[in-house]
């Protein structure tokens, strides 16, 4: 298991009303010690970023020059995504949203990642929630999108959602994301484990990751206190989620891809000077220095307390 970040550790710093590239952010994550990075194309593909200009190949393979330079290898990526309410909202403009999805796969493939974490259409604002109607609309409408992934090598990962102060929110609950990854018969198509989302749903996050078994192919790490509506997107260890249990059910199924942090808020009021210590802190975290390897950590978790 490899511990990565998203790029949007570094993204948006409110505080100071300063937005950062890509490009910074893998930067500073090579010097603050990681060598895997989850880029974040949904940040990358809003109006005006680069992955929603003209031009956005040359910036992708910009971007990849880069990353090799710096060390950094880029095995998952998050695909531009609808957010919940625009989900299944058909007065948008829904070609130029399915471009950028597309643009992100595509890009995926140009990065060399091997996977890439889409939002399912989660039917929240449904009055009539069911199950077999979302399964069914999520089924046919990412069918191209799964077709465009086989042929570029890149897997689609569908990830969990959250029903916290929602009546219903599909795929929140495990078995339901598992039905969509499986109904397209591929093994280009898995699940992303999001730890927040799952703690959300009141999931017990040990027996989901069991259930879900080989078809976990990627992860979002992030803590929370379980309130509603607040996906908080702490560090480990800041909320409330049991990672014991997680990291145990992780050593069961024997997960092997990238422990990814998405931790968008660690950085977000700091003063700019002061983004560097928070990802050496970040990297620190996980790799302290007498245990090397996140599968020790993962050992050294899991010794009984006195």
């Amino acid at each position: 298991m490899r511990l990565s970040t998203s790029t949007s550790i570094l993204y948006q710093n409110k505080r100071f009303g300063r937005f950062y590239q890509v490009e910074d952010s893998i930067r500073l994550c090579a010097e603050s010690g990681f060598r895997h990075v989850d880029v974040n194309f949904y940040d990358q593909g809003l109006e005006g970023n680069p992955l929603a200009r003209d031009g956005w190949e040359q910036w992708v393979d910009g971007l990849r020059q880069q990353a090799e330079a710096c060390g950094i290898t880029i095995f998952q990526t998050h695909a531009f995504c609808y957010r919940t309410a625009e989900s299944t909202d058909f007065t948008i403009d829904r070609p130029w949203f399915e471009e950028r999805i597309r643009r992100s796969i595509t890009a995926s493939r140009m990065l060399g990642a091997e996977w890439t974490v889409i939002h399912p259409a989660d039917f929240s604002r449904d009055p009539e929630y069911s199950a077999e109607k979302c399964k069914a609309f999520n089924c046919e409408y990412w069918k191209p999108f799964v077709e465009l992934g086989v042929r570029c090598g890149v897997g689609i990962a569908f990830e969990n959602m959250f029903q916290s102060g929602f009546k219903q929110r599909y795929c929140s609950e495990v078995d339901e994301i598992i039905g969509l990854a499986d109904s397209f018969h591929e093994d280009l198509v898995g699940i992303c484990w999001d730890t927040g989302h799952g703690a959300l749903s009141g999931q017990d996050q040990g027996e989901a990751i069991r259930k879900i078994g080989k078809r976990l192919k990627a992860m979002h790490v992030n803590d929370n206190h379980a309130l509603p509506k607040q996906d908080e997107h702490l560090m480990p260890f800041y909320g409330t989620v049991d990672w014991l249990t997680i990291m145990e059910a992780l050593k069961d199924i024997g997960y092997s891809h990238d422990f990814a942090y998405e931790l968008k808020q660690a950085t977000q009021t700091l003063p700019p000077e002061l983004c560097g210590e928070m990802l050496r802190f970040l990297y620190d975290l996980l790799y302290p220095e007498d245990i090397p390897t996140v599968q020790e950590f993962i050992g050294y978790c899991l010794i009984p307390s006195d």
